[in-house]
């Protein structure tokens, strides 16, 4: 196993892994996470390659519409419903009351059978409005 030279003039060196400074105003190592002493960088000048750069302050005003940015959509309008989803709110229903002249019907006959009709018509009636919930979406 090759390890690269760790004695290096150029900087200091984190206690701990003996890497070269990697970002210079930083409190801690980036590598091992190494809190530094308060004095590691007396005595080096800070190098031009690993300075971070300064952005330039936000305006308060600019600072406050990029948050609100996060949460509300600007210039966002409703979307109007769909013919579908009115359609199908409409003949939600049509499908309650076949369904229950089906049951009144078969359930003369056969109790089993009239179960197996509302369960039926729950589940059918129970994917038509998920459906139109998902598509108003």
């Amino acid at each position: 196993m090759s390890r690269m030279p760790t004695t290096s003039p150029q900087g200091p060196a984190c206690p701990r892994c003996r890497r070269k400074l990697a970002a210079w105003r930083l409190d801690h190592c980036v590598y091992c996470g190494e809190k530094f002493p308060e004095n590691i960088r007396d005595g080096f000048a800070e190098p031009e390659a690993l300075k971070f750069v300064q952005r330039p302050d936000v305006p308060p005003n600019a600072a406050k519409q990029l948050e609100m940015m996060k949460h509300v959509e600007i210039g966002a309008t409703k979307k109007p419903r769909s013919f579908a989803t009115v359609l199908v709110v409409l003949t939600l229903p049509i499908f309650v009351g076949i369904f229950y002249l089906l049951y009144q019907l078969l359930s003369r006959y056969s109790p089993a059978a009239g179960i197996a009709v509302i369960a039926l018509g729950l589940g059918f009636l129970g994917y038509v409005g998920w459906m139109a919930a998902k598509t108003s979406r």
